[in-house]
């Protein structure tokens, strides 16, 4: 009985061993099945949702993100947290800084361009017309006559783009008197047909007009004009008031060496043929002439030489056309810069000894700005001027008749032909048509 109670007990242990051993076993398997990984991962997902359901979701970092780099960027209130805010900041300052960098490139590709149209236009033949246009914000009667000068030209002229040809205007021009020619230009503007731009410090404009600031000009013309000034203008003492009336004289010394030829014109004229046929002059220029000028058509310099003819019985200074020297008048000026630099004589005689001597010799005292120092410089080196025809300046102003010149004034005023270009000096009315 003994033996078999304990054989039973013994069998009883085997039995419960091998049942343990069995769900061990079988443990085993469901921890190597797939179904067993992917209800482990089920798990881990729902206890995670619990887990971060109290904290922000992605979405709500992001919107607190876009919301501190507005405020850094717009200088708002910074958050609580400092670290946030410094690496928010950090954020903001690389982006303001790529943004910086791709702003470059941009400009520098713009330039590039720019660049690119400068060596396009480069095989455009320029015209260049220079006119002086200051002081025009309450004078009617100046900003009347640069219209009628300006659409006159525009009308008449067969300068055309399409052909790679382009008038370029130069307006010498202080900031009040510019809006009234930019609107007096605007309409040519639009059209096509003319070309301009800013040369000055002023910045460029949507449309390129070449405004030249006449202060800017008075202090590079002053040293080379100051002699001039000083004998050819009735305010001698005005450092701003009459520099710019020289600028022809110097015009080769303060433009760029790429302005090779430039017409200077008068606002009271009126043309009535093409601005194209004036620039062929240019071409009629002989050896050692520099400048184009139409003489004066009054007895004006018969009178201020007066006392050089009284002291020279027969000579020619002041006596009319066609065997005299009735001096210019410079309304209309066809100045070859490149010429006018490569002139060892005419750079000679910008001297102020030279030019003091020669006022001193003719008993000169002038106050007609420019014209007064070409006349001066005709009498003893008229090599330097090509002599333009009387209808390309034909002056109407009769000023000097009544001042006891009747008998020789018509000696003077005669102009035969068609006028090309009318110029209503001393505010004389032009003629329609």
């Amino acid at each position: 009985m003994a033996r078999g109670g304990a054989g039973n007990k013994r069998s009883n242990v085997a039995s419960s061993s091998f049942r343990h051993f069995h769900t061990l076993q079988m443990g085993l398997k469901m921890l190597t099945s797939l179904k067993f990984w992917a209800a482990v991962l089920v798990v881990a997902l729902v206890l995670g949702f619990y887990q971060l359901a109290g904290r922000e979701t992605f979405s709500d970092v992001l919107a607190k993100e876009k919301e501190i780099s507005a405020a850094h960027m717009g200088h708002q209130d910074s958050p609580a947290d400092p670290s946030k805010t410094k690496t928010h900041a950090a954020k903001a300052d690389a982006k303001e800084g790529l943004n910086l960098v791709q702003d470059a490139k941009g400009q520098q590709e713009e330039v590039e361009e720019d660049q690119d149209s400068e060596k396009d236009d480069s095989q455009e033949v320029e015209y260049h017309v220079l006119q002086m246009f200051t002081k025009a914000g309450n004078n009617r009667g100046l900003i009347d006559k640069f219209k009628l000068c300006f659409n006159s030209m525009m009308q008449k002229s067969t300068i055309r783009p399409d052909r790679g040809e382009i008038l370029h205007l130069h307006l010498v021009s202080d900031p009040d008197s510019r809006p009234i020619a930019e609107g007096i230009v605007g309409t040519w503007l639009q059209k096509g047909l003319l070309k301009v731009r800013y040369v000055s410090i002023m910045a460029f404009l949507p449309f390129q007009l070449s405004f030249h600031d006449p202060a800017e000009l008075t202090e590079t013309l002053y040293p080379i004009v100051q002699p001039m000034q000083e004998k050819f203008s009735a305010g001698a003492k005005s450092y701003y008031g009459d520099s710019i009336f020289f600028l022809s004289v110097g015009m080769h010394q303060v433009f760029p060496a790429e302005t090779k030829r430039i017409v200077q014109l008068d606002c009271d004229l009126k043309f009535r043929s093409d601005v194209r046929e004036l620039f062929e002059m240019f071409d009629r220029f002989e050896s050692g002439n520099v400048i184009g000028i139409a003489q004066e058509q009054q007895p004006v310099y018969r009178h201020t030489f007066w006392q050089y003819r009284n002291e020279h019985k027969g000579t020619k200074v002041g006596d009319p056309p066609p065997d005299g020297q009735p001096g210019f008048n410079s309304g209309v000026l066809l100045l070859d810069l490149d010429r006018m630099r490569e002139s060892g004589l005419y750079n000679s005689l910008l001297d102020g000894n030279v030019v003091r001597n020669m006022s001193e010799e003719f008993h000169f005292k002038g106050h007609l700005g420019d014209q007064d120092y070409f006349t001066l410089l005709s009498y003893r080196y008229p090599q330097l001027f090509h002599v333009l025809p009387c209808t390309w300046n034909r002056q109407l102003c009769t000023w000097w008749r009544d001042k006891g010149y009747q008998e020789v004034f018509d000696f003077y005023n005669d102009c035969a032909g068609e006028v090309n270009i009318y110029h209503g000096n001393c505010n004389t009315p032009i003629p329609d048509g």
